[in-house]
């Protein structure tokens, strides 16, 4: 978790800096048109004490959509948007469908979890977990819920591709549900995850590298 933590609190940092950056490009705007806070004021409805308190930067009192009115106001666009950056947080059931896997395949490759995909610290995707048995590397992607294959699939690829893993499994949870997603989804899973579940299972048993991307209920 503490991997996850650092990366929460760097948003944290992150979003500070441009918030403050957007209040700083607010002001100047303001400043450079001319406009007084009690124009600012009139034109958006609110007190001149809330102009003052966006520009000084009270983050904790000012909104996004306040934010975003005011920069409208002096002539600015704050868009907000979302970025695909890394892995979300791993909730209980992926956590405990990981430890069936160990359990599963014994003892014989060594385990890491939560593997930067690259050494580049503007990429901040991660595996799920890493077996690693000398010269061999296997990504593990646990997904306790299957519900857009192709969305789903995607992501783990390229993050396969990115790292240079020779494979990767896909790991579900065994509900039904998922077994529905997965026959739904085979046009995008039999390709993507082309080993079977006996296949995989007995190759990870046995300390070797499977010869391609496998898909696995546990």
């Amino acid at each position: 978790m503490t991997t996850r933590q650092n990366r929460i609190d760097e948003a944290t940092r992150r979003a500070e800096r441009q918030l403050r950056q957007a209040i700083d490009d607010g002001r100047q705007a303001r400043l450079t048109h001319g406009l007084t806070h009690a124009q600012l004021a009139a034109a958006l409805g609110c007190s001149r004490q809330l102009i003052g308190t966006i520009e000084a930067g009270q983050l904790e009192d000012v909104g996004s959509i306040q934010l975003a009115r005011y920069c409208a106001a002096v002539g600015l666009d704050f868009p907000i948007r979302t970025y695909p950056t890394g892995s979300p947080l791993r909730d209980a059931g992926q956590l405990r469908l990981l430890e069936r896997l160990r359990t599963a395949i014994g003892d014989r490759w060594g385990w890491r979890t939560e593997v930067p995909v690259s050494s580049d610290p503007r990429d901040r995707r991660a595996f799920d977990a890493l077996l690693i048995n000398a010269p061999h590397r296997v990504g593990i992607e646990a997904v306790t819920r299957l519900v857009d294959a192709q969305g789903q699939v995607r992501p783990i690829i390229l993050k396969q591709e990115a790292a240079g893993l020779p494979c990767m499994v896909l790991l579900l949870a065994d509900t039904r549900l998922n077994r529905r997603a997965i026959e739904d989804g085979a046009p995008t899973l039999s390709p993507a995850f082309p080993m079977g579940a006996k296949a995989l299972l007995r190759e990870l048993r046995a300390g070797r590298q499977p010869a391609t991307n496998g898909l696995l209920l546990l």
